[in-house]
């Protein structure tokens, strides 16, 4: 069918961003600077081994993940050079040369930071595949980590256009085809099973970078079957799954059709109806089901069957994800030209991605929980190197990445985003003015074009009504007023014009999609919060396992305020971004933009009554304190826990299995062995008494051995037909120890499913 021209989006090169974004990119790349470019090199020269110059960084860069942050910030150091910055042009310099010689002297072409890494596939060809959803031959998610150094020699290439940055990947690339072409489709589709980053996507844009197609049939080769066949069949088998596994994935899937509409068009009509329909139902079931109205989505990484745990949860939308999904909506929009990818990629981007950074000394953040009276905690000073360091390095050097993009001889403003473009012979100044009236934004765009220009402005989706343009001085008429979520389009002649709108904002409610009576309110593009008083938390994370997740008490889900559902008809406008909403007691509540709120506990979702009546409220109170009483006094005696099947927590107790399943069932994810788990527990305060296990019933008879340090504290057998049980047992003479080393065993069997293990201090210590 014939295809209309794609729009293009502007690169970084020809986008200066100005205001708080502006802030933002300079802040990152300040962080960046602050980074050593040769301990993020050590592991790389390790491998290669040459000469260590310096230590590795802590946290993760120690862990495994060895190497990771280097390909993350020479993504962000190319994207901050191609928009001027010089510093972060001699930063990517110095990575890309700091790579190239490690890779020259391992001389096989391969390079990167995981331990023993070119090893990994000697034993992947002799058929040696121990492979976990995190771990695949005793390395942590070694793909994943290879991702990123070829992600980042893509984006050196792209857009530095640096020699040694082709020369790098061209021989990168070739050994990856050399080596991915040891392993027939069974074995490749086998080791796929370990999360695996953008590998999919990845060398999709490998293969536009180098203008060869056979990337593109590896780029084919890591879409998983697992994933894309129930996905292109429509078919939404997301319940469980761990989100930011999936996401980067379903980026791939995108980006091989662009890919191959460029360089294997004869392969179009077997990628659209799979990798393209995969990526566009992912895209639709994610941002439309799935997601906070920040645009974050998942609860401790991973995907919910509805949005009741999002609400409890200290763990919630992880920015990884929502960095990704972005990516996915402009991949989209590229194909498609549809313009709601780009309405929801900027909601996502001002709301999330932007909040997620600290305004002041740069940290960058793991969770945004969404339940109520809770907080967020920002990464430390060259510690921790959790993935959304490295994401959130790339996230805030691209917010002018998707806000202009050119198709033929039209100019297209996509978001409203305070910059300035040069876009062949057209200049446009884009200033926005938010603070001066609190119903309406006001956009200012000043074009000067050496030629007659069609100017295509997307009108935001929150508009409440039309938006009235002025051209010139001149207001104009219904023809040049656009509904929301629709593009205002004018022609305008060679010199100077000038284009005002006009953007009531719309105060609403949005709930959850699957009716949950809870509620978010967006105040035209802001999503709105109320700021909790400090309660001296810490809000910086450490380089400690476990040190991105805002640990601090949880405050009482009773405690939150009750809105009624007709609540924003009476809510008082205050001033820019602040708004005064009635609560269904009678009092109120004051809420600002919640992306301005730092170093504070926020409540940013909402407790809907069914109704207006006091008995509604009354209700949905008690329904809170229900959940209370079931939740925050198991809480509060928890010293360390293992959610068993999920990456990080097992990841931080150093868990080890052999024989091992991971699955899902419903909401509960579980992992059982006929062998043995290994892991480590920490009771910092010495306070714990008892350990408590969770288990699913099942079909089979199992049996359930468990040592905590030298002592056998459970043994017994495990009947089909039990059902789901929780176990409490003593500690005994491992209580007051800080480290507890545990083991779980089957004796002669299999364990049964098992879900969770806690340390636990007595019922009374509060």
């Amino acid at each position: 069918m014939p295809r209309t021209a794609a729009p293009h989006f502007a690169s970084a090169s020809e986008v200066r961003l100005t205001g708080a974004d502006l802030d933002a990119q300079r802040t990152v790349g300040v962080t960046l600077q602050r980074l050593d470019p040769e301990r993020l090199l050590a592991p790389f020269r390790r491998e290669a081994g040459l000469p260590a110059r310096a230590e590795n960084y802590g946290g993760w860069e120690s862990d495994g993940l060895d190497g990771h942050t280097a390909g993350h910030v020479l993504s962000a150091a190319s994207t901050l050079s191609a928009a001027g910055d010089a510093d972060a042009a001699a930063l990517a310099q110095t990575l890309v040369r700091g790579i190239r010689e490690c890779q020259l002297a391992r001389g096989s072409g391969y390079v990167g930071g995981v331990p023993d890494g070119e090893a990994l596939w000697d034993e992947l060809r002799a058929g040696r595949v121990e492979v976990g959803a995190f771990h695949l031959n005793g390395r942590w998610v070694p793909l994943y980590n290879l991702h990123k150094i070829v992600a980042g020699l893509v984006d050196a290439v792209e857009l530095t256009g640096d020699p040694a940055a082709r020369e790098t990947l061209e021989h990168l690339g070739t050994w990856w085809l050399r080596t991915a072409g040891d392993l027939d489709d069974e074995a490749f589709e086998r080791i796929l099973e370990c999360e695996f980053g953008g590998m999919t996507e990845a060398f999709a844009r490998l293969a536009l970078v180098l203008q060869d197609a056979a990337y593109l049939r590896l780029a084919r080769r890591f879409a998983r079957r697992g994933l894309v066949e129930p996905l292109a069949a429509g078919r939404d088998e997301l319940d469980g799954l761990h989100a930011n596994t999936q996401i980067p994935v379903a980026v791939g899937f995108a980006t091989i059709e662009r890919a191959a509409r460029v360089l294997a068009p004869e392969l179009l009509p077997d990628i659209e109806p799979r990798e393209g329909a995969a990526a566009r139902v992912f895209f639709d079931r994610v941002a439309r089901h799935r997601s906070a109205a920040i645009g974050g989505d998942s609860v401790r990484e991973h995907f919910p069957s509805g949005f009741a745990s999002m609400f409890i949860a200290r763990e919630g939308p992880e920015t990884c994800n929502t960095h990704n999904m972005v990516k996915l909506a402009a991949e989209l929009h590229h194909l498609t030209g549809d313009d709601a990818y780009l309405l929801w990629a900027e909601r996502a981007r001002a709301n999330h991605l932007r909040s997620a950074q600290h305004p002041g000394h740069g940290g960058l953040v793991y969770f945004t929980p969404q339940r109520p009276a809770h907080y967020r905690v920002y990464s430390p000073e060259a510690e921790g190197f959790w993935c959304c360091m490295g994401s959130g390095f790339e996230a805030q050097a691209r917010h002018g990445a998707l806000v202009y993009a050119t198709t033929g001889d039209e100019v297209r403003v996509n978001a409203l985003v305070p910059s300035r473009a040069v876009l062949g012979g057209v200049e446009v100044a884009l200033d926005v003015d938010d603070t001066t009236d609190p119903s309406c934004v006001r956009a200012t765009l000043e074009v000067v074009a050496a030629h007659a220009v069609r100017l295509a402005v997307l009108v935001p989706d929150w508009v409440d009504g039309d938006a009235p343009a002025v051209i010139d001085g001149t207001a104009q008429t219904d023809a040049a007023t656009a509904a929301a979520g629709t593009r205002l389009v004018v022609e305008l002649g060679a010199g100077t014009s000038v284009v005002t709108l006009t953007l009531p904002r719309r105060l609403r409610f949005e709930q959850p999609a699957d009716g949950s009576a809870w509620a978010w309110i967006v105040d035209g593009p802001d999503v709105l919060a109320q700021r909790q008083p400090d309660d001296a938390v810490a809000y910086r994370g450490t380089g400690a396992r476990m040190g991105h997740i805002a640990v601090g008490p949880l405050r009482p889900l009773a405690e939150t305020p009750v809105l009624a559902p007709g609540a924003l008809a009476r809510a008082l406008r205050l001033g820019a971004g602040r708004v005064r909403v009635p609560t269904a007691d009678g009092s109120s509540v004051e809420l600002e933009p919640f992306a301005g709120i730092h170093d504070a506990r926020y409540t940013l979702s909402w407790p809907l009554a069914a109704d207006s009546s006091t008995a509604s409220a009354a209700e949905r109170r008690a329904e809170l304190e229900r959940i209370d009483a079931s939740s925050l006094g198991l809480e509060a005696r928890t010293r360390d826990v293992i959610a068993f099947g999920e990456q990080q927590p097992e990841s931080d107790h150093g868990l080890s299995a052999s024989d091992e399943e991971i699955g899902v069932h419903a909401d509960a994810r579980w992992r059982r062995t006929r062998g043995a788990i290994t892991a480590t527990l920490r009771d910092w305060s010495g306070t714990a008494e008892t350990l408590r296990v969770s288990w699913l019933g099942g079909d089979d008879d199992a049996h359930l051995r468990i040592t905590v340090g030298a002592a056998v504290v459970l043994d017994e057998p495990v009947p089909a037909g039990s059902g789901d049980e929780t176990r409490e047992v003593p500690l005994g003479a491992a209580t007051g120890t800080v480290e507890l080393p545990v083991r779980l065993e089957a004796a002669g069997s299999a364990t049964p499913r098992l879900r969770e293990l806690r340390l636990l201090s007595a019922a009374s210590d509060r």
